[in-house]
């Protein structure tokens, strides 16, 4: 699908006329339409957005490696971004000098954009205050068998992080007791959806997805930051090498990391910002303020995905 949007008012930038830059991207449309009219609206250069999820777009890039069609990708899992980085090249943003070092490729094929926070979503309704789970391990406790659920990490990308990160805390142990307990749902959206709803107590999710609902007005909803470490994923942008439009992507990749921009996208989208310094809504504390698991490394889950998924499946059917 190819999503073209018009020109926006010339903006602060300076003009550039007639140019364009060919944008793939995983984000929801509405996200993508949002960031695209303001990137015209600054420079007076034409977006043309192909939304594809991050998986298809890294295969496409691959295929179109000889005569690339799209000029640059936002966003997705850095760890993906990583093992298709040959197809990048190298740009460094000068808005990317504020970001935390691991936030960037040491090449700086890939910079990240957002981080999503790993937590756990708890219904109100179901979960008593005195009875919630304040760490991960709590979710291994009988109490909570049949009332967790969460998604299938061979489906979802951010469930597995999830399982990566649970691996890395408490082991295959640890993951045993929390497939005896969990319901595993094939979609991420069931997850927040079905918690929201009061259909499960508790689920295993992402940060802004459970945020949506409180910045909505829910009074159901409740976000909890495991004591034992929540984590973060960070999601990046990169160019493509050889792409037609090198110095649009990098206008744009600079766009996307502004710091009026980061801000817009979670006020607007509640994707927290990869910058330390964008100051976020009051409802959500600073990453500077929770407590993060020492050693969660996207790279590292990208090396192991292929075991960790096929042990991962072998203690399902034998469940």
């Amino acid at each position: 699908m190819i999503l073209s949007l018009p020109m926006a008012l010339l903006g602060s930038y300076q003009t550039v006329s007639a140019k364009e830059v060919i944008l793939y991207s995983s984000n929801q449309p509405e996200l993508i339409e949002m960031v695209s009219r303001g990137f015209e609206g600054k420079t007076a250069i034409k977006v043309s957005a192909v939304r594809l999820g991050t998986g298809e777009a890294m295969k496409r890039i691959q295929a179109e490696k000889d005569n690339p069609l799209g000029d640059i990708f936002w966003s997705g899992d850095v760890a993906v971004l990583d093992n298709a980085k040959s197809n990048f090249m190298s740009y460094k943003s000068p808005e990317a000098k504020v970001l935390p070092r691991h936030y960037i490729e040491q090449d700086n094929l890939w910079t990240s954009t957002n981080v999503h926070i790993m937590i756990i979503m708890y219904n109100k309704k179901l979960v008593s205050e005195s009875e919630k789970p304040l760490e991960w391990k709590n979710l291994f406790l009988p109490k909570w068998k049949g009332k967790i659920v969460m998604a299938n990490p061979e489906k979802s990308g951010s469930a597995y992080a999830q399982v990566y990160g649970l691996h890395k805390l408490y082991g295959w142990d640890g993951l045993k007791k929390l497939i005896a307990n969990a319901k595993i749902l094939d979609s991420s959206s069931l997850i927040y959806k079905g918690t929201a709803e009061g259909e499960y107590p508790l689920g295993i999710t992402m940060e802004y997805a459970a945020y949506r609902y409180i910045a909505g007005g829910s009074k159901d909803v409740g976000i909890l930051y495991p004591q034992d470490g929540a984590f973060d994923a960070p999601e990046g942008a990169a160019i493509i090498k050889n792409c037609k439009h090198p110095e649009e992507a990098k206008m744009f990749l600079d766009y996307l990391l502004s710091k009026e921009v980061e801000k817009e996208i979670f006020e607007k989208h509640y994707r927290r910002p990869a910058r330390p310094d964008v100051v976020i809504s009051e409802g959500l504390p600073k990453i500077s303020d929770i407590k993060l698991m020492k050693g969660f490394d996207p790279l590292e889950a990208n090396r192991l995905e292929k075991e960790i998924l096929k042990q991962w499946k072998e203690i399902i059917l034998g469940k």
